[in-house]
């Protein structure tokens, strides 16, 4: 059976449990991602760094803290950390309220990067296939997402 091109989910904060590792069920094979919830007074059990991947850590809900080579870090809402290989890091919450991150991982390919303002370099652009949005009308009283 042929991979899926793509692959879509569905993961609303509020169902974010620990740790919810999302690139396997996803079909993903160059990156990794995962939500995690960290309730008060919880984080990682341990430092860890790696051979050559990198880290983004975002902070989508509440605030808690990083601590890169024994240094703590606030990461409150919106904040946005990336984290170099060699870097013993670990995640968690100092706060009195829950936290959920997304964490993304990858390895770089080979000849990274390649240039180009995107992620790895390696788009490969049609603009004769332009897409068209439409403004989607809110109904009264509605809220917007």
């Amino acid at each position: 059976m042929a991979a899926a091109k793509y692959t879509k989910t569905f993961m609303p904060l509020s169902r974010v449990k620990e740790k919810e590792f999302l690139s396997r069920p996803m079909g993903c094979k160059a990156v990794g991602f995962s939500f995690v919830r960290y309730q008060p007074g919880e984080g990682a059990t341990y430092v860890h760094r790696h051979k050559v991947q990198e880290e983004v850590f975002v902070t989508l809900q509440g605030t808690g803290s990083i601590i890169l080579d024994g240094k703590r870090i606030a990461m409150p809402e919106g904040t946005i950390m990336r984290v170099g290989p060699t870097v013993y890091r670990a995640l968690g919450n100092d706060s009195d309220k829950d936290v959920v991150y997304m964490i993304l991982g990858a390895v770089p390919p080979k000849n990274f990067p390649l240039g180009g303002r995107t992620l790895l370099g390696d788009g490969i652009p049609n603009r004769k296939k332009v897409p068209r949005w439409k403004r989607r009308q809110l109904q009264p009283g509605a809220e917007k997402s």
